[in-house]
């Protein structure tokens, strides 16, 4: 298994994208994520909440580029392992991405989208090895 840990704070992004100001209409959440790809059998990306606010699940989404199938947007609750959308990612919570593509040259982003003004900020990234 090869294990690939990105940890990102969204208070970099906050800070030099000027995204604290209220042009999302809500603060971006501030937390850093891992992500852990598994080429064993079919692909699967586990991503994991390591540290920082609680994010509503419904906010977030991940895109998927250079996959051999299931580019495009996947909406977080989509994701197995993943709570309703009403329910809160907490520091420890997991899911996987599985959707029998070929991730081997892929990029994942992690992405939330302000409840208020719709608007969407990158929390964290993943790309293959």
């Amino acid at each position: 298994m090869v294990a690939i840990t990105v940890l990102l704070a969204a208070t970099a992004a906050t800070f030099f994208l000027d995204f604290g100001s209220g042009n999302l209409g809500q603060s971006a959440p501030q937390a850093a994520f891992s992500f852990d790809y598994d080429s064993e059998g079919p692909d699967t990306l586990t991503i994991e909440h390591r540290s920082g606010d609680s994010i509503r699940a419904g906010n977030l989404y991940i895109t998927v580029s250079g996959a051999s199938g299931a580019n495009g947007q996947h909406d977080f609750p989509s994701l197995s392992g993943a709570p309703a959308a009403s329910s809160e990612i907490t520091a420890g919570s997991q899911v996987t991405f599985s959707k029998t593509s070929d991730l081997s040259d892929a990029t994942v982003t992690l992405n939330w989208k302000s409840p208020d003004s719709g608007k969407s900020i990158q929390l964290a990234s993943w790309e293959a090895p």
